[in-house]
């Protein structure tokens, strides 16, 4: 059975609105739970040979591969004898045909659908030397060769040792399906051997996997081809967050040897609504170091629990989603978590508890700045992940003292990732009023409008609209300032501002 403790992300009160807090990049740093330490550097594994991975995973390695080991553990809530699965309650199931579990089987061929294609099972030579398997997808880049998993899935300590070693023999087969006749059909799109792995530095891989690690998210790059992984199969479009609410769809491979369909031959897929996951303060201080195993089930209560800051010292960074919707299984790490209807990556599957627990949940990473951010930036130097700008228009006649005029604030995404809760802040000065802003959520006084955007994603602009009301002593030209913020990742921080100067007429 097992368990990962998990971490707290909230809204924060703006004049009596609940706005979500801007991604952590934007805010004071974080006070980090004992034994985490908070970075933004990567970490990349030594050069590989695509072509001696692809060789090693032959069809009789693959049918014995094993699930790779969950982060941490704790003891059974009930005997081992018990084969009743009460993972997920029948009123949390969301997934039609859901099992226990709250998992079906895809639709196959798996070649049929975008999800499926670019979904896969990860095959590696895990740091103890035992081949093992995890879930993964294909991710927008700039190279168009990176497949995107858990940390646990490419680094660990092995058993006895002091320090982490990297996983060798990466081979991703997207769209794989154990259960097709020929070697062809089971690996419709071939074999893609791993180039390189990287992780975020403040993943330490002790225990199996770091408990309360909200670095648990890597890269990896595949070799080319005559055409890259991405023009073969496509990929998700990874969205920056803190967590957060949503409708998903998560997917992948659990492997347990046996275990039909948890054998690791089959795709399956579940529907779930995430939260931001919550901390569990008294378990932390309970447990001591982030290496020790909690003791106490994270069972879900009657109601709501009350939110926490997201910068809390008890709670530290923000950055997991949690669902009570879909169970885990060893084998599942790594897999996506995907915004229903689109394609977009929002998360990736981390930790959670074994199968067969009437308490069954689901702990996702959100690809935030300081873990999935500082991995692409080493990974795909090309590609620029978030290129956020803004601009601001408004009439070119002059406006009246006393009337209001109206300013178009349009906020656009150049680089290849999406975000959630963008940021923009609105001001005019003395002698005008923000009378009204529609677009996004917003905490409005006289003279500033703090708001969010629910998601900004690449080619997608989103208009906020400005009523300004002209003060009868007004100057001759009001600035409205427009400014969304950005992150470290934006090269061009410039573009970030925008200025509409109304004339004002008699």
């Amino acid at each position: 059975m097992t368990l990962v403790t998990t971490l707290s992300t909230t809204p924060a009160a703006l004049g009596g609105l609940a706005v979500p807090l801007p991604a952590a990049a934007d805010r004071a740093p974080h006070t980090a739970v004992a034994g985490t330490q908070v970075r933004g550097g990567a970490e990349s594994s030594p050069l590989m040979r695509p072509g001696r991975a692809v060789r090693y995973w032959t069809p009789t390695k693959q049918a014995r591969a094993k699930a790779a080991d969950l982060p941490a553990t704790r003891p059974p809530l009930a005997p081992a004898s018990a084969r009743r699965l009460l993972s997920v309650p029948d009123d949390k199931r969301l997934t039609p045909g859901g099992d226990a579990n709250g998992y079906a089987r895809v639709r196959r061929p798996y070649t049929g659908a975008g999800r499926s294609r670019v979904t896969g099972r990860l095959f590696f030579v895990n740091s103890g030397g035992r081949g093992d398997s995890c879930s993964a997808s294909v991710v927008r880049s700039a190279s168009g060769l990176l497949v995107v998993t858990a940390a646990h899935c490419v680094y660990s300590v092995p058993e006895g040792a002091e320090r982490g070693k990297w996983h060798t023999n990466f081979a991703f087969v997207p769209a794989y399906d154990g259960r097709a006749a020929g070697e062809r059909q089971r690996e419709p799109y071939g074999r893609w051997g791993g180039r390189r792995a990287w992780k975020p530095d403040g993943y330490t891989g002790l225990a199996g996997g770091d408990w309360n690690s909200v670095y648990d998210v890597a890269l990896i790059e595949v070799g080319r081809r005559e055409r890259t992984l991405q023009e073969a199969v496509g990929a998700f479009t990874p969205v920056r967050s803190q967590g957060g609410r949503h409708t998903v769809i998560t997917a992948g491979y659990p492997g347990v040897l046996g275990r039909k369909p948890y054998d690791g031959r089959d795709q399956l897929w579940c529907l779930a609504r995430t939260r931001p996951a919550r901390a569990l303060a008294a378990v932390n201080a309970a447990a001591g170091p982030a290496t020790q195993p909690a003791t106490e089930p994270a069972t879900e209560p009657a109601t709501e629990p009350a939110i926490e800051p997201a910068d809390d010292p008890a709670t530290g960074p923000a950055g997991k989603l949690e669902t009570y919707n879909c169970h885990l299984s060893k084998g599942h790490s790594g897999g996506p978590w995907v915004l229903r209807g689109t394609r977009d990556l929002v998360g990736v599957l981390s930790a959670g508890t074994e199968d067969g627990e009437s308490d069954g949940y689901s702990v996702a990473n959100a690809l935030n700045v300081e873990s999935y951010g500082a991995i692409v930036k080493k990974a795909d130097p090309r590609g620029v992940y978030d290129a956020l700008s803004i601009t601001a228009t408004g009439p070119a006649v002059p406006v009246r003292r006393g009337q209001t005029a109206t300013v178009t604030a349009t906020v656009t995404m150049g680089g290849l990732m999406g975000a959630t809760e963008v940021p923009v802040t609105l001001r005019v000065p003395e002698g005008a009023t923000l009378a009204a802003v529609t677009g996004a959520a917003c905490a409005r006084t006289a003279q500033q409008a703090t708001c969010a955007i629910g998601a900004v994603r690449p080619g997608d602009p989103v208009q906020l609209t400005v009523r300004v009301r002209l003060a009868a002593d007004a100057p001759r030209q009001v600035p409205v300032t427009a400014h969304v913020a950005a992150t470290r990742l934006d090269p061009s921080p410039r573009d970030n501002t925008a200025v509409a100067r109304l004339p004002v007429g008699d």
